[in-house]
C-alpha cells in the first residue's frame, strides 16, 4: 500500500496536532480500529475516517483512496472522547 499526502498540510497537521503522517501507518494494522465513510465531508470524493492506535496512542485520521493501492492522508489528531467511547465499545465486542 502507498500512502500518500500534501506536504503543507502534513506540516499543519504536525504543528497543530503533534502527529505525522509517516508515522501512523500502523493504525491499519490495529484490529479493533474503527473505520467508517466521513459522510459530512465526501464531496467529490469519498472520505473515510478511521480510529485506532498508532505510536502516538489513539487516532482519528480521515483519508480518501484516490488508488486501489494508495491511501491518500487528509488530518489527523489524537481522539476525542467520544471517539475513544466507541473504540472501546467496538473492541469489547471481540
Amino acid at each position: 500500500m502507498n500512502y500518500t499526502w500534501n506536504e503543507s498540510k502534513a506540516v499543519k497537521v504536525k504543528l497543530e496536532h503533534s502527529i505525522e503522517f509517516a508515522k501512523i501507518t500502523d493504525i491499519f494494522e490495529d484490529a479493533f480500529a474503527l473505520e467508517f465513510i466521513d459522510e459530512s465531508h465526501s464531496t467529490d470524493e469519498i472520505r473515510y475516517a478511521i480510529i485506532g492506535i498508532t505510536v502516538y496512542g489513539l487516532v482519528y485520521l480521515v483519508f480518501t483512496e484516490p488508488e486501489e493501492d494508495e491511501l491518500h492522508f487528509i488530518t489527523a489528531r489524537l481522539a476525542e472522547n467520544w471517539m475513544v467511547k466507541e473504540y472501546e465499545k467496538n473492541r469489547k465486542r471481540y
